[in-house]
């Protein structure tokens, strides 16, 4: 048995509303809606809050759009992680619609058999519900979903510019190739499907990884990798990041980013340490909030608010960052955590470390983002 609730580990071999690009937009929310709803393991008691926070959304500006944008969220994660974006985003005129990935927002095992393509497939039809309704178009993708947003605006035209968050050019893995071969290997054992299997106490997000979803994300960088970023001369770049990210590499998005030549292009990046750029594109801002007791900033910080309900310091969830006085908070693996939970037990350190889980420089970050879309 893989778990005390073994259904979260299968897969329901689910059925997305993707393929009819003309289907609205209503429509797609409902329907997505109806399949979080009939999938999820853990809404017995607070079924509004689960599903509203997993479902596909829409915000409307009060006045006809002009400027629309395309919302993907990243691997593991549910349309949730983007929603303060398109709310920002909306208050200035902007229709803001976001899309689920096939395989996420209602079980870990939704993953298993899940194709790149239909993610994919997926950002295609959100677009084509967008064409007929706003002269401009964009995409802010966070993770994978920044890797997508990269990966149409390389494959067609009509998109004004992308918004990268933490994008997923290169996984911090030099396995990460390999991430198939365990499931080739033991077809039969449900457990070599798996990276690693954790307790599902985040309601927006999945804590277990199958081998399958990393060995998507490759495939989708590997078909980016084939194309030359001289195909954006069309479309400018955005990119916002971490430094110390220990989830994907920074400095291969930094390659990505000078590799591509237009002039309006811009990247924000966070860093802990000083470092310098002669790209005049480059903006870097220091993540390090000593009063916080922030040493920097990690994967998941970037697109979530110091007022996000779910992560924010207020948050529900129950790993949220409390900013307490004997935690550091930062990019922190499995790892790093434990070592120092050792240390603190054995009090040979005063402070235990955990992962950060917003950004207190949301506002900054908008504010980039805003003026950069501004000089299109």
């Amino acid at each position: 048995m893989l778990h005390k609730n073994p259904s979260l580990f299968q897969d329901p071999k689910i059925e997305y509303p993707i393929h009819d690009l003309n289907l609205n937009f209503d429509d797609y929310i409902k329907q997505s809606r109806t399949i979080i709803a009939n999938n999820r393991q853990d809404i017995d008691n607070y079924a509004k809050i689960v599903i509203d926070a997993n479902t596909p959304f829409e915000f409307k500006p009060p006045n006809k759009a002009k400027q629309g944008v395309l919302l993907i969220h990243g691997l593991l994660d549910s349309p949730f992680i983007m929603r303060e974006i398109g709310e920002r985003l909306c208050t200035k005129g902007f229709l803001a619609r976001a899309i689920m990935l096939p395989g996420h927002a209602t079980v870990p095992g939704a993953l298993l058999n899940t194709d790149y393509t239909e993610w994919v497939q997926a950002v295609s039809y959100g677009i084509a519900t967008l064409k007929n309704l706003v002269e401009k178009i964009f995409i802010v993708g966070f993770s994978t979903g920044a890797t997508l947003a990269l990966h149409h605006a390389l494959e067609n035209d009509g998109i004004s510019g992308v918004i990268m968050i933490a994008p997923a050019i290169r996984i911090n893995s030099p396995f990460t190739f390999t991430a198939n071969l365990p499931k080739k290997i033991c077809p039969t054992w449900q457990r070599a499907q798996w990276l690693h299997i954790s307790e599902e106490d985040d309601y927006v997000k999945y804590r277990s990884l199958p081998f399958n979803a990393i060995d998507q994300v490759y495939r989708l960088a590997t078909e980016i990798k084939k194309m030359s970023p001289e195909k954006l001369a069309h479309c400018p770049l955005f990119l916002g990041l971490s430094e110390e990210d220990k989830i994907v590499s920074s400095a291969a998005s930094i390659d990505y980013f000078k590799k591509s030549k237009n002039p309006l292009n811009q990247m924000l990046l966070y860093s802990s340490k000083p470092v310098q750029f002669n790209d005049p594109r480059i903006h870097v801002k220091n993540s390090t909030y000593p009063d916080m007791n922030i040493l920097h900033f990690c994967h998941i910080t970037l697109p979530v608010s110091p007022n996000n309900f779910h992560y924010g310091p207020k948050g529900d969830y129950p790993s949220a960052s409390r900013l307490e006085e004997n935690i550091k908070y930062g990019a922190f693996d499995k790892i790093d955590i434990a070592y120092h939970d050792l240390l603190y037990r054995l009090n040979l350190s005063k402070f235990q470390y955990e992962r950060l889980t917003f950004n207190p420089d949301f506002n900054f970050l908008m504010s980039n983002m805003e003026e950069f879309i501004s000089k299109i």
